[in-house]
């Protein structure tokens, strides 16, 4: 049995305002080819389909003629879950009509865990759906049990449907959540588009150990939890800035006899890359881009020491995907100087410190004397009790 795994598509995301369906288009038409060089038997999607509950009508499109062509044009089935982002009950809809197409999508939380079976020459392969799930919502089916946090909700939810598995057989997993050995939650790497409060959100791995291949989604960055075959495929894309050093892949896994499984992680060039660029103002505007990097998503990072005004339009009239723009700062620990002292010093010998912690620098002489005659004109400074502008 020969599949993909993908999950957190995230379709409809933007970025600053900046809509990310033209590059989400772009990979999920190369995944549908990937799927057909690859003859794969099922397409695994780990959950948070959509980037929002009430995705607009546009990024329901683009999943929908890529669904359509995959199960009905390429004839291979596709199992879904819903993830954190995603609407279940929207998800759900018209499922079971679905399932007869080779779509199957599990939206809501059930505490009997929807089975998929699918064959191959050596036999069956039960896939089973755990959507992502909320402890409040597993709490009303378990009232004996007290059910605080997810992994308290998870391990009950698993208890409920471990009777129902033959680990003799080869059974494959789709999970939504942030799934870690408690012993080290710090095996498996986040970045800022997942958030997480205090490890309330921590789900025990070891559990999963069982199954042939669980197929994880939610955290952004490909890599394995604690075992290589409980396995995050990572987003498809860029999502934010802390993303930008780690290339982004999909996992191609097969599954010959019982415990012979060999995976691969393979790279799907993306439309437009994401980076950041570092400088001064002037000397980015200076060096001219190819095309590609033209193109790309870029968050720039400038070193001046002024504001340059209209400083976006003018980038993005050589970079049209500019996403932001940030000032770099040399913090200096001035927790030392108490505010009464701050308040006995001269405005221009404030104003000096002050420009130094931003900028790491002291003024310059002309720098020094323009500060000073400011301050004079507007009759402030020097030690005396007058730190007002007069009329003030």
């Amino acid at each position: 049995m020969k599949w993909i795994h993908t999950s957190d598509l995230h379709i409809g995301k933007q970025l600053n305002e900046f809509s990310l369906l033209e590059d989400q288009r772009f990979f999920l038409y190369q995944l549908a080819q990937l799927a057909k060089e690859e003859q794969v038997d099922a397409l695994l999607l780990s959950g948070d389909l959509y980037d929002r509950s009430v995705p607009p009508a546009e990024a329901v499109k683009v999943l929908d003629e890529f669904l359509s062509y995959t199960v009905m044009e390429l004839k291979i089935p596709v199992l879904a879950i819903a993830g954190n982002h995603d609407s279940p009950q929207r998800l759900d809809f018209c499922s079971r009509l679905l399932r007869s197409s080779g779509l199957y999508i599990t939206g809501r939380y059930q505490k009997q865990w929807e089975k998929v079976t699918l064959k191959d020459a050596l036999g069956p392969v039960q896939f089973y759906l755990c959507p992502y799930l909320e402890p409040a919502l597993v709490r009303a089916d378990f009232p004996g049990k007290d059910l605080r946090s997810f992994d308290d909700a998870f391990a009950a939810v698993f208890e409920k449907n471990l009777p129902s598995i033959d680990f003799s057989k080869r059974n494959v997993l789709l999970a939504h959540g942030f799934f870690s050995y408690l012993k080290n939650p710090d095996s498996v790497a986040r970045s800022e588009s997942e958030v997480s409060l205090g490890g309330s959100d921590l789900i025990d791995a070891k559990r999963l150990e069982n199954f042939d291949y669980v197929a994880l989604g939610h955290i952004h960055r490909p890599q394995s939890t604690g075992k290589e075959h409980l396995c995050y495929s990572g987003s498809p894309l860029k999502y934010s800035q802390s993303e930008i050093p780690y290339s982004k892949s999909v996992v191609i896994a097969e599954l010959r006899e019982k415990g012979t499984l060999s995976l691969q992680r393979r790279t799907l060039p993306p439309l437009r890359d994401m980076r950041v660029i570092q400088g001064y103002f002037d000397q980015i505007l200076q060096k001219a881009p190819n095309q590609n990097e033209r193109e790309d998503l870029v968050f720039f990072s400038l070193l001046d020491h002024t504001l340059i005004p209209n400083a976006m339009n003018r980038l993005r009239a050589v970079y049209p995907n500019a996403l932001g723009l940030t000032m770099q700062r040399k913090d200096k620990d001035n927790s030392d100087i108490l505010p009464a002292q701050k308040a006995s010093k001269p405005v221009e010998d404030l104003f000096g410190e002050f420009y130094q912690m931003v900028t790491g620098e002291q003024l310059q002489k002309e720098q020094d004397i323009i500060v000073k005659e400011a301050c004079e004109k507007l009759h402030i400074g020097g030690n005396s009790d007058e730190t007002t502008p007069s009329g003030v």
